[in-house]
């Protein structure tokens, strides 16, 4: 027996659910939002249930936006906000301006003049050297020795003529002089010969004419008046032209009259459009040290190098005459402090032989030449407890500095503290030693800057960077 209610048959078991009214709609709210219920043959009496949102908001028509078009609150507050656009932008423009203008100034970049760079080989035009190995001394030979040792200046002794300041010397073969300088401009390394002399020889053609008395002082005299401004223009235009075709460009005078010194400056003025440089402060090392001691080299040392590019010093030094007074040991240590001090070593009488055994040094120590902080850093000596020992450091910020420390004592070792120096850190890298006569170079091994040990005859360059 069975029972219906409400559609819904009662007894035996019955999987099908009543038939309901499709698309029924149930209103639960008064907002837009509609839930509606669907039940067209769901599986296992399941029911759909899909609820609308209502319609969404897209936005004003052109219509309804055209109504706010010309109202006066909207057209004031557009222009307001155009106005304050570029106002704005204005401001920042002239503020970044202003910021510009009033910030401080970067310093400019110090540097020396290439006269000053470079260490420079003296060569002998009349004695040349068979560096190749081709049985023929060409000016090839020049080239090969300047790059193994590093150099990129080469100087010419007294390659102007006493008696026509236009002609090379008559001590040279006029043909190899000009091979030479030919190669050398090609190969771009500078040349540097001796100044003008003065007093000027009674059969130079300057003395022999009249309209050129005035550039004397006494007029009857040789003796040049550097006062002269129109001495000096004659000078300028002898260097920028005759000179400078030549491919010379750098002179090394040894007057030093102050009227002189200023001289100088002028003449290098008006040679800068072919980068042309004279130059003063020559100094003859080998007789400053003839009778060495350490404790004289320090002072010696001390003289000379303040560092101011307008008294720079010019250390023409023969290594292999210093060899013979000094003994290779020293000679060698005096050679790596004269490099790596401000001033301009002039390697003068290189032979063969000493080419040969010193051109890995020498290239070493102008290697370290071109590092910043031993071209313009400041320099600082370090109080040691030898009177055998020179100790100092080079350093400037941003760039690597280097610690120098030479001991002359022939048995005592002796140790090196440069941490009272500023700038110098704890530990740097060793980079050239020399024991005994014996070099080397590369990266050796670490340093305790604190705590530089060093044996007898001994020195070493170690590279350290700043701490400023």
């Amino acid at each position: 027996m069975t029972e219906e209610k409400n559609g819904l048959t009662h007894g035996s078991a019955n999987s099908e659910m009543a038939p309901q009214e499709d698309g029924t709609k149930v209103p639960l709210t008064d907002e837009p939002g509609q839930v509606k219920f669907s039940s067209t043959n769901p599986p296992n009496g399941d029911a759909k249930i899909d609820i609308s949102s209502g319609p969404a908001f897209s936005g004003l028509t052109k219509d309804e936006l055209m109504k706010y078009a010309d109202d006066p609150f909207w057209v004031r507050l557009r222009w307001f906000l155009f106005i304050l656009f570029w106002v704005g932008w204005l401001a920042m423009l002239v503020m970044a301006i202003v910021i510009i203008i009033q910030a401080p100034r970067c310093a400019p970049k110090e540097n020396l003049e290439w006269v000053q760079e470079s260490a420079m080989l003296q060569y002998d035009i009349n004695h040349p050297l068979d560096i190749d190995g081709n049985a023929e001394e060409t000016p090839e030979d020049l080239l090969k020795m300047a790059a193994d040792l590093g150099v990129k200046t080469v100087y010419l002794e007294k390659l102007i003529s006493n008696y026509n300041f236009e002609n090379i010397n008559k001590m040279y073969n006029n043909a190899d002089a000009l091979a030479v300088l030919k190669a050398a401009e090609h190969a771009h390394v500078h040349i540097v010969t001796d100044f003008v002399p003065s007093p000027v020889l009674p059969n130079n053609t300057w003395r022999q004419n009249p309209n050129m008395s005035d550039f004397f002082n006494p007029p009857d005299s040789g003796n040049l008046d550097f006062s002269n401004q129109g001495l000096l223009d004659k000078l300028i235009e002898l260097f920028s032209t005759t000179w400078a075709s030549r491919g010379v460009l750098g002179y090394l005078s040894n007057i030093g009259e102050e009227t002189l010194l200023n001289a100088t400056a002028i003449i290098s003025e008006g040679l800068d459009d072919v980068d042309g440089a004279v130059v003063s402060g020559m100094i003859d090392v080998n007789h400053k040290i003839k009778d060495f001691t350490p404790e004289s080299y320090r002072e010696f040392l001390d003289n000379h190098i303040d560092g101011n590019r307008d008294s720079w010093s010019y250390f023409k030094f023969n290594p292999k005459l210093a060899e013979s007074d000094l003994g290779r040991s020293d000679a060698k240590l005096v050679t790596m402090t004269l490099f790596l001090v401000p001033g301009t070593p002039v390697l003068v009488g290189i032979e063969k032989d000493y080419f040969m055994a010193e051109k890995g040094f020498i290239k070493a120590l102008s290697e370290f030449r071109e590092k910043e902080s031993v071209q313009i850093g400041s320099m600082a000596f370090v109080n040691t407890t030898s009177d055998d020992v020179i100790a100092y450091a080079r350093v400037k910020k941003g760039t690597p500095g280097c610690a120098v420390a030479v001991n002359f004592h022939s048995t005592n070792s002796t140790e090196v503290d440069f941490s009272n120096i500023k700038g110098v850190p704890e530990k740097g890298d060793l980079h050239i030693r020399v024991t005994n006569g014996t070099f080397a170079s590369g990266e050796i091994g670490r340093k305790d800057l604190s705590k530089v040990v060093l044996n007898p005859h001994e020195g070493v360059v170690v590279l350290f960077v700043p701490n400023l």
